[in-house]
């Protein structure tokens, strides 16, 4: 396991604290660790989304759409995306 050694403003600080104080969170390690985790989850949602774009796109140029002229072809849409 590594350390590091950051520097914060006080009142990010008294934040933290504050975490911990209300039994959010055991210690500072704890509360960063949390951090980098729902960066990480964070940054995977987007990846996907940006691939699920790019692929879009290219059905988009290639003329594979469907049309959705209802609130019912909408339903229907998303149902055989939800499977």
């Amino acid at each position: 396991m590594i350390r590091k050694t950051i520097s914060m403003p006080d009142t990010m600080g008294d934040w933290i604290s504050g975490r911990i104080t209300q039994g959010q969170y055991n210690n500072e390690s704890e509360y960063f660790r949390d951090l980098v985790r729902r960066d990480q989850r964070e940054q995977e949602r987007l990846d996907f989304l940006m691939r699920r774009m790019d692929e879009g796109e290219r059905q988009l140029v290639a003329g594979q759409t469907t049309a959705l002229g209802s609130d019912a072809d909408i339903d229907t849409f998303f149902d055989s995306i939800d499977g």
